[in-house]
């Protein structure tokens, strides 16, 4: 009882913050964030053939909200002075596809139904807040299938949590960079071998 009271207490705290940032300043624009340039090194993996990248999202990524919540909440919050540059969906799709593309090229459509596609379904990318507020971090989960013309070559999902260095949006902004960085580079490693599997070990896509 006495946990769900200091999660309560955190929360509306959190909200009442959040919502009187605006008292007083009218037409305030908010603050505007990205994943910034894309300069972190990517793992040493031989050249890939061509791939498509499709890209969806949940519907609360959207808009550009930046999304946080407490611990395993079913309610999650939108800061209300920050803003994501594009929707969450476009921005990671950009970056994904950015460090991809230093193994072999990326493109939005298949040439062909020979050309593997990477299917991806963006599931979280948010802040998520410890239920006593000292702590929080940036969580991404990604689900990514391979398909080759109608067969599903492999599939895998992936999930990132990085701890965030200040319990603000500026700290979960940051550590949700690093965490799609990662995610990223995970992708790429999979495709290393997923995308080289040979034909036979794939299954009709269902």
């Amino acid at each position: 009882m006495k946990m769900r009271r200091t999660v309560l207490i955190f929360t509306l705290t959190v909200a009442t913050t959040l919502a009187g940032c605006g008292i007083g300043r009218v037409g305030a624009p908010p603050s505007v964030f990205d994943l910034g340039l894309d300069t972190k090194p990517v793992p040493t993996l031989p050249a890939r053939a061509p791939i498509a990248l499709s890209l969806q999202a949940v519907p609360v990524l959207s808009d550009t909200s930046v999304i946080w919540r407490v611990g395993d909440s079913a309610a999650p919050k939108a800061y209300a002075t920050y803003r994501w540059a594009s929707a969450p969906s476009e921005l990671v799709r950009q970056r994904i596809t950015d460090r991809l593309s230093r193994q072999g090229a990326v493109l939005a459509d298949r040439v062909n139904l020979q050309m593997p596609q990477l299917q991806l379904s963006l599931m979280q990318f948010e802040q998520v807040y410890a239920e006593d507020g000292q702590s929080s971090e940036g969580r991404i989960l990604l689900q990514a299938v391979l398909v080759n013309g109608r067969a599903v070559m492999d599939q895998k999902r992936i999930q990132v949590r990085v701890p965030a260095a200040t319990q603000d949006a500026a700290g979960g902004v940051a550590a949700l960079r690093q965490a799609t960085d990662e995610a990223a580079d995970q992708l790429a490693q999979w495709l290393a071998s997923a995308a080289s599997a040979p034909a036979a070990t794939s299954r009709p896509a269902g």
